[in-house]
């Protein structure tokens, strides 16, 4: 047995107080990081709150302002006559719309030839009031060729369409052009009347803010900052507006790099195809989330004084007791299992020096349970090998029968058998199934083996042996009743094939019914040995089972199983089942039982996706060969 090293090169008093300062500053890290990210995830949640909310009260103004302008324009299109400059009626009818609405300062009206797309002007009008407020040249007033351009898929697609029609140094106004779509293919040319609006009072509404008003495809509108504004900024690739493209609700809010800096940015899509964007410098957002910082710093540092010294104090009053338990494992390791050690605290050091001393008493047993549990495991190994020899070898062949089996035990050891013997041109093939499996169920199947064993026996010895099916399961019952007490139970199928007759005769303890594949030129037809019986070892007397008898003829094939092969369960829970196996067997069956074993087994296996089998696994598969022909005399075989 190893010793315990004898010298302390690094004491357990400084290993302890690194140990908590380290701790400490690691939770004063922790805590401080993890404050911090709070504040910022909560200071970045409150701005897209607030930017959501101012978005949404911009966009409500634009909207607004955009449908009572263009329900004003609707009602103004509709007394126009493309054809006609506009008269003194045209004039007053449009001067009663513009002076009764504030949205609209100026309205030009033109006629939109549809081949050529040229603009000719009918008439214009504007507010003598705003006019003076909002000092424009006169060609920003109409809608002039290369407004138009701009424009005009837009105009086509929605029948309106919004310019930016600012100019530096004025007041920031927007363009409303409307057209009327129903009159698109006149020949006097399609009514379009444009508008001047005023955003004096979205400019106040948006004063200290960063925020752009653009159309869906990119259209600057307005924006607070005038280099922007004025300089009518392209926003093809602006993060923010690229992800308003993205996303498919009506609101979003995202992280983005934008000139070198990092924003937080908010955006509502508004009715009439247009948006609003709103960004706020990162650092300008975070910027009382940074003072913080400092705080927590600060304080971290005078918490992690003050633990220094409580950690200084308290390492040196817990060592004493630990000292002495390091010198009793020092016994132990020698050997001395009976040491005890006296108990000072009612702590957890005296609660580990108590543990101490119930340890070394349990040394000892756990020293002999080992012992006692490899033994145990060699018993269990030993088991399984005598098992393996009861089970018949994967391979058999005589005249009459070509037999392939395979089996494999969920544990050590089984539950499931299978077997055969011959005598006088009879074969009788059985397989069975007790309930669980393990070593309790290995017993079950070691006693029906000894019975048929003993069967097989009387058959050899006594020319009177009837074979009947029903008469050997009854002796089995006894058997496995006897040696469960009536607490384990085991399905049971037999089956007796005369090979003079042509027939199979068979019973069944609740087992699963074979298939039977019976031959048909190249192809099989499927019969089930289906028989009605109780299983094996419920009773001392087995009630009388039903026997069936059904034709066989050379190459037919009999197929046994186990329900550990339908009932096995992939990784998802799902049964292999029936139906495939069932499937899988008879696309086999012209390979003959080698064929029929090996795929089967590798389909389930795959099926199994390498997991512990969820119970035993046994098959066996029987074809009944054609006689051979008695040579001529006088002819060598």
């Amino acid at each position: 047995m190893d010793s315990l090293p004898t010298e302390v090169k690094f004491s357990l008093r400084t290993k302890l107080l690194l140990s908590i300062i380290s701790l400490l500053l690691l939770i004063i890290g922790v805590l401080n990081l993890s404050t911090v990210y709070l504040l910022k995830d909560d200071k970045r949640a409150y701005v897209y709150e607030l930017q959501a909310t101012e978005t949404a009260l911009a966009g409500r103004e634009v909207v607004n302002m955009a449908r009572h302008a263009l329900d004003t324009l609707r009602v103004a299109l509709a007394s126009i006559d493309p054809s006609q400059v506009a008269d003194s009626v045209h004039l007053a009818t449009i001067k009663t719309l513009l002076d009764n609405q504030s949205e609209i300062s100026s309205v030009s009206w033109q006629s939109l030839q549809p081949v050529s797309n040229v603009i000719l002007p009918r008439g214009q009008y504007a507010k003598e009031s705003d006019v003076r407020a909002i000092p424009l040249a006169p060609e920003d007033e109409i809608l002039n060729s290369e407004k138009l351009k701009a424009v005009l898929p837009e105009l086509l697609k929605n029948s309106f369409a919004f310019v930016n029609s600012s100019r530096g140094g004025s007041t920031p106004t927007l363009g409303l052009a409307l057209a009327d779509l129903k009159l698109k293919d006149n020949p006097a040319g399609m009514p379009v009347i444009y508008a001047i609006l005023s955003l004096k009072d979205l400019a106040t509404l948006f004063a200290g803010k960063n925020m752009t008003v653009l159309t869906e495809s990119g259209s600057l509108l307005y924006d607070t900052d005038p280099l922007n504004y004025y300089g009518r900024k392209s926003f093809e690739n602006d993060p923010l507006f690229n992800f308003s493209q993205k996303i498919s609700s009506v609101s979003g809010a995202t992280e983005f790099d934008l000139a070198g800096s990092h924003y937080l940015g908010s955006v509502q899509k508004l009715n009439y195809n247009l948006l609003t964007l709103s960004r706020q410098d990162y650092k300008m957002a975070m910027e009382s989330v940074y003072s913080l910082i400092e705080k927590f710093i600060l304080i971290g540092g005078m918490s992690l004084s003050l633990a220094v010294l409580f950690a200084f104090y308290f390492s040196k009053s817990l060592t004493a007791q630990l000292r002495k338990l390091f010198q009793g494992t020092k016994a132990v390791a020698s050997g001395n299992f009976d040491l005890l050690l006296d108990v000072k605290s009612q702590d957890e050091i005296g609660a580990l020096t108590g543990s101490f001393n119930v340890m070394s008493k349990k040394i000892n047993q756990l020293i002999q349970d080992s012992v006692a549990r490899v033994r145990l495991e060699n018993e269990l190994s030993i088991a399984s090998t005598v098992q393996q020899t009861l089970i018949p070898r994967p391979e058999f062949r005589n005249q009459h029968v070509n037999i392939r089996s395979h089996y494999q035990s969920a544990t050590e050891c089984g539950g499931d058998w299978w077997g055969f013997f011959e005598h006088r041109g009879k074969l009788s093939i059985m397989i069975a199934d007790a309930t669980g499996h393990g070593l309790p169920s290995a017993l079950i199947t070691a006693a029906a083996r000894s019975c048929f064993s003993v069967l097989e026996k009387l058959a050899v010895d006594d020319a009177e042996f009837s074979f009947s099916p029903a008469a050997m399961l009854a002796c089995a019952n006894r058997v496995i009743y006897d040696a469960s007490l009536g607490q384990i139970m085991m399905t049971f199928f037999i089956g007796v094939v005369d090979f003079e007759s042509g027939t199979i005769t068979y019973c069944s303890a609740g087992h699963n019914p074979p298939w039977l594949f019976k031959r048909e030129g190249n192809t099989f037809r499927l019969k089930s040995l289906v028989a009605v019986g109780t299983r094996l070892g419920e009773t001392p007397n087995l009630a009388a089972s039903e026997e069936k008898s059904m034709p066989i003829a050379p190459g037919d094939i009999l197929f046994l199983y186990t329900d550990g092969l339908v009932e096995g369960k992939n990784q998802k829970g799902d049964q292999f089942g029936k139906k495939r196996a069932l499937k899988l067997v008879e696309s086999s069956l012209a390979g003959g039982p080698d064929q029929v074993v090996k795929n089967i087994m590798k389909d389930f296996l795959d099926y199994n996706q390498g997991k512990a089998l969820d119970d035993d696994i046994t098959i066996a598969v029987a074809e009944f060969l054609p006689a051979k022909p008695i040579p001529p005399a006088g002819n060598k075989a």
